[in-house]
């Protein structure tokens, strides 16, 4: 649906691969630095593991009570608002690999320095999660 739609206004033709070499991509322009993602997925986290044993003695708290702590939280609102599968992705009940957050950052930071294209980031993310869970060792 919405993942194939184009996020620049700028009318350039969607079938260029180049980087835009003049502009820093949208998605750190009206979004947060690696650094203060990371940061805030690892508060996210804390909070998760620190109120994991809390309330009743024998019984902690339950999963979807800490999320909407923390989603009614004014520190976190910017971030849920601007990336909210990544929130999600973080608050899964399952846990989160953080492992798999630093890959998708780095290549973010690729774009950011305009060393690949999104494109390409996306092609290279694909088959390493292809590889990762689908290839027969």
């Amino acid at each position: 649906m919405s993942s194939n739609k184009k996020r620049s206004g700028s009318g350039g033709d969607a079938s260029n691969k180049k980087a835009n070499t003049g502009s820093v991509p949208d998605f750190l322009s009206d979004g947060l630095d690696n650094k203060t993602i990371c940061d805030i997925v690892q508060d996210i986290m804390a909070i998760i593991h620190d109120n994991k044993g809390k309330t009743a003695p024998a019984s902690p708290a339950p999963h979807t009570e800490i999320v909407n702590k923390i989603s009614s939280d004014d520190k976190f609102k910017f971030f849920i608002e601007r990336y909210p599968m990544l929130f999600d992705m973080v608050t899964k009940e399952a846990g989160f690999e953080y492992s798999s957050l630093e890959y998708f950052l780095s290549m973010r930071e690729e774009i950011i320095k305009q060393r690949i294209t999104s494109e390409e980031a996306s092609k290279q993310v694909g088959q390493v999660w292809f590889d990762k869970y689908y290839k027969k060792p």
